[in-house]
């Protein structure tokens, strides 16, 4: 008996992780369907199952964490059908040898027995009146799980890089979503009680699964922030003027931002003649990797309940920022209010002139003031863009230079990028560098 003991006693202890495991998958996949309620307590298990279903829904939660039990729960049942079968024959029918059916046999009732705890009473539970109990019993099991498999999901993600980087994503299936989007939109026109605003509204909401965080988000070079080695002052008057209602508090760039501040509290404290520390005002900053899916991102802003993210990118730097706006916008289209101003407009002026903001996209500029670009060169996204890249470096404000077949005055420019300009057509283009 005491030759069984120990591959009996991991066997169970196999068992019951597997149940457990296989309960909590059970449970996010019948919240996903609608057919159990999401937690409402604030606890350690309810925060638990939270954030597996702010996890992509083609990604079944514990996935590795589940292989890998299922594949020692089988090896040990085996192992221990073997054993305790092959030493019952020997003693009652007096053989000497192991029957080369054992095998394959003990594979059957093993197999049997892992998909049994593991996914039939797992269902049986997850809908049954306990299911709290047995959440809270399994949560350090999951906890303990998921610690012990960090060294396989590191590998298994390392893997899944390798793989895609020597066999990138075909074409065809990039655009699989478009195409369905596509195909919704063209069906939503040839139907009449249907609003076309919404057949574009379903498109786009279609469309966003193939976005990521770093499709929607405001590059770093763009986002205004607070600098908490600034006078107060400063930093009022930036709050005051910028336009925006919250601001990244940061020491110097945005890599140090110790958090995020919504200026009508400090406004409130300004007009009660209240001391103001921006520090205090400052929420924790919550963190977005820039390959992050955006329906995922949108999912976890809301369960955070924070309207402006940092976005990070692979070596711990932050890219930028994201707004719940920036996201909303890749389904409504650009949101503008009454006291937005229209930043992307080129205005034609008398003379053959024409003002242009540094962030106009280079397609939207007017015919005469098309650029040829060369091929070799990174794809442009802005005018200002292509005023920095043409020189070399960033314009200082009240400088002229002449760009291809343009003469560009910069009318306002900082030290990260040009904000406007006025555009003139030149006869010949010339080089910048003949002009240094």
């Amino acid at each position: 008996m005491n030759d069984y003991f120990c591959p009996l006693t991991i066997w169970g202890v196999l068992t019951i992780w597997s149940l457990y495991i296989g309960l909590y998958r059970t449970h996010v996949d019948r919240v996903r369907a609608g057919l159990s309620p999401s937690p409402q307590e604030e606890n350690r298990f309810s925060r638990l199952i939270t954030s597996l279903l702010t996890t992509p829904n083609q990604d079944r939660p514990f996935h590795i964490e589940a292989a890998l039990l299922s594949c020692l729960l089988i090896i040990s049942g085996v192992f221990w059908f073997v054993l305790f079968f092959s030493d019952t024959i020997r003693y009652y029918a007096l053989l000497d040898y192991h029957p080369p059916w054992l095998l394959p046999v003990g594979f059957v009732l093993a197999f049997l027995w892992e998909r049994v705890w593991a996914n039939l009473i797992p269902r049986r539970f997850s809908a049954g009146k306990h299911l709290l109990f047995h959440l809270k019993v399994g949560f350090t099991l999951m906890i303990l799980i998921r610690f012990l498999c960090l060294p396989f999901s590191f590998l298994v993600n390392l893997l899944e890089k390798s793989i895609l980087s020597i066999s990138p994503q075909s074409e065809e299936s990039k655009t699989e979503g478009n195409e369905v989007a596509d195909h919704i939109r063209t069906l939503g026109m040839e139907s009449s009680n249907m609003d076309p605003e919404v057949v574009e509204i379903v498109g786009n909401t279609l469309e966003m699964s193939q976005l990521h965080v770093q499709d929607a988000m405001i590059p770093r070079n763009q986002v205004q922030i607070l600098d908490d080695q600034d006078s107060l002052e400063k930093n009022m008057e930036i709050a005051r003027t910028c336009g925006h209602t919250r601001l990244p508090l940061c020491a110097g760039n945005l890599d140090h931002c110790s958090g995020i501040i919504h200026v009508k509290y400090a406004f409130r404290l300004l007009s009660e003649g209240a001391p103001i520390d921006l520090d205090s005002l400052a929420r924790s900053p919550a963190l977005l990797s820039s390959e992050e899916p955006l329906p995922v991102a949108l999912r976890k802003m809301m369960k955070w309940k924070v309207h402006m993210a940092l976005v990070r990118d692979e070596f711990g730097g932050i890219d930028g920022v994201i707004t719940l706006e920036d996201i909303l916008e890749e389904v409504v289209g650009e949101i503008q209010d009454e006291f937005d101003a229209d930043e992307h407009a080129v205005e034609q002026l008398a003379g053959g002139k024409w003002r242009v903001p540094g962030l106009t996209p280079v397609h939207e500029l007017p015919d005469e003031l098309k650029l040829v670009e060369d091929e070799d060169e990174e794809e442009l996204t802005s005018f200002g863009g292509f005023v920095t890249r043409e020189l070399g470096r960033i314009p200082e404000k009240g400088e002229t230079v002449n760009l291809q077949h343009l003469e560009v005055d910069i009318l306002e420019a900082d030290e990260t990028r040009v904000l406007s300009t006025e555009v003139t057509l030149s006869e010949e283009p010339q080089d910048p560098e003949e002009e240094e």
